[in-house]
């Protein structure tokens, strides 16, 4: 019989004030307010670099602020962890811009499905 070893992992955020708040209330521990571009590479660096971390979400004006070519490319090809953007709260959302959904079309398969085994 296979012995199946699950690992938990965290979701981190990078993100405004007030987003990191909202998520901070959802239950994200793991959360960086950044608005410079050195500070967001940095801390993004950090994340992508950590193997505990699952999933880094990440608002549109701080992937805005990522200058570095190859980061930007890392965070687009990254898997695990996977790197979403979301949008900023101001800048609206549509009912289908879901997390889930978002993820859905960052990496093309749903993940609740894989967890309801």
């Amino acid at each position: 019989m296979e012995e199946r070893i699950e690992k938990q992992y965290k979701i981190a955020l990078l993100g405004n004030q007030q987003l990191n708040l909202g998520f901070k209330l959802a239950g994200i521990t793991e959360s960086s307010t950044v608005s410079e571009t050195e500070a967001a590479e940095a801390k993004l660096r950090e994340f992508l670099a950590r193997d505990d971390i699952g999933i880094i979400i990440v608002s549109s004006s701080v992937k805005r602020l990522v200058k570095d070519r190859r980061l930007h490319d890392t965070m687009e090809a990254s898997i695990l962890p996977l790197v979403v953007q979301v949008p900023e709260p101001n800048e609206g959302i549509t009912e289908e811009d879901t997390l889930r959904n978002l993820i859905m079309r960052a990496i093309g398969i749903d993940i609740t499905k894989m967890f309801n085994k």
